[in-house]
């Protein structure tokens, strides 16, 4: 795994954690975030910034998160893809738009994005089944 694949799992990790979304599968113990631990007030300012630009405002939240799902595939971020489309797919995202969201990404990113959609198809097909608008 590269550094900036670390980097970009960890802040995942703290985003989640900090969002309240639950981690399946983790123990208690992997719960623990060591940015939060090492940095709570830096880490509580970036959660605030981060419910307020991801929340629903002049632009409603599920756009927000499809807008998410094509950057996740543009930049080829496997967990920022499956957290924007659970996070889209709560929002009341469709199938058929997070499809679309994830061809824009794969558009603007290039060829490399589709290891990344497959990871991305997987993740929509366990939370809409194909069939499911």
């Amino acid at each position: 795994m590269s550094q900036v694949s670390v980097v970009r799992s960890a802040l995942l990790v703290a985003v989640i954690t900090l969002s309240g979304l639950p981690q399946p599968g983790a123990a208690a113990e992997s719960n623990k975030d060591p940015m939060a631990d090492n940095d709570a007030a830096f880490m509580n300012t970036y959660s605030s910034q981060y419910k307020l630009a991801w929340g629903d405002g002049a632009i409603p939240a599920k756009y927000k998160q499809l807008s998410g799902i094509t950057l996740s595939v543009a930049i080829r971020c496997e967990p920022c893809l499956e957290h924007h489309i659970t996070m889209a797919v709560r929002a009341k995202a469709g199938r058929s738009e997070v499809i679309e969201a994830m061809r824009l990404g794969l558009v603007a990113g290039g060829s490399p994005g589709l290891t990344v959609m497959q990871e991305g198809y997987a993740t929509l097909d366990s939370l809409l089944p194909p069939g499911k608008t």
